[in-house]
């Protein structure tokens, strides 16, 4: 990446940009790379773009200068180096025509089926089944769990303060075969050897999986988060909920699930059917 990096920088030389603007945006689009650096460029959607660069405001006190700075960087690099042009503005906010790929119901349920390692089974399930993040996952302990309360709780990181959700009933089995087959001692879910999971690894598994399940679309883990926020929405779900179970920090990145959840109108009820009128 850093050969990249030095292509920018000699564009910007020959460009109008001024030395201090160079500087910053060749800083910017470092400290942009040493954060995804366990990510394969491709798989650097343009929602973890826009949650990096929110999360960058937050971190700065609440100002936007450094982020929409850092979002220009971001946002030329992507246009001069790989000659496309990023669907969110430099503030972060995506853009209205910029929407996630959302796998169907019958689409998770067969990746999540054709996984025969309870491990690899277990790790896609609970992703799916909390809408939680990779990052989340990965450094999540098994004592954050209780199968009696049937409670997760996530921990709490640089950009989240952590929260407590519900396990479905449908995935203590799933859980409970990993348990008996695999045994964790302190991580979740843990690689080889008893080293933590890459999210490299975690990606590969998932890529094996669409492919077995026969499915066509441009989906990664993050897809699974997504896919639940959606069918949450279309399931009636509150969406300040959504907002605290997805663990959000602005409800317009929650609001976005809107424009792709298909929400049946003839089945939302009026608190009118309800009243008792003589």
């Amino acid at each position: 990446m850093t050969h990249l990096i030095e292509r920018f920088t000699e564009i910007l030389r020959k460009g109008k940009y001024n030395s201090q603007t160079i500087a910053a945006y060749r800083n910017a689009i470092f400290v942009f790379y040493n954060h995804f650096r366990d990510l394969p460029q491709s798989k650097i959607t343009e929602e973890l773009i826009s949650n990096y660069l929110l999360d960058l405001s937050e971190k700065k006190g609440g100002t936007t200068d450094a982020a929409k700075q850092a979002g220009k960087a971001i946002k030329l690099f992507y246009e001069v180096i790989f000659k496309r042009k990023l669907g969110i503005k430099a503030s972060g906010e995506i853009k209205e025509d910029t929407l996630p790929e959302i796998l169907t119901e019958i689409e998770v349920e067969s990746i999540i089926g054709v996984l025969d390692n309870p491990k690899h089974k277990a790790l896609m399930a609970t992703i799916y089944a909390m809408g939680l993040k990779l990052s989340d996952i990965l450094v999540m302990k098994v004592n954050d769990l209780n199968l009696d309360t049937r409670l997760i709780m996530v921990p709490p990181s640089k950009t989240d303060k952590g929260r407590k959700l519900k396990i479905p009933r449908k995935l203590i089995p799933i859980l409970m075969a990993y348990f008996e087959k695999h045994n964790p001692k302190e991580l979740l879910f843990v690689g080889e050897k008893g080293r933590p999971y890459s999210p490299r690894s975690v990606q590969l598994v998932f890529q094996q999986a669409l492919m077995k399940a026969k499915i066509d679309k441009n989906a990664t883990v993050h897809t699974l988060r997504h896919s639940y926020a959606v069918h949450c929405l279309e399931r009636g779900i509150d969406i300040h909920l959504l907002k605290e179970i997805l663990g959000h920090k602005y409800l317009q990145t929650t609001s976005m699930y809107y424009q792709i959840a298909q929400i049946d109108l003839a089945n939302i009820r009026s608190p009118f059917e309800d009243l008792e009128l003589i």
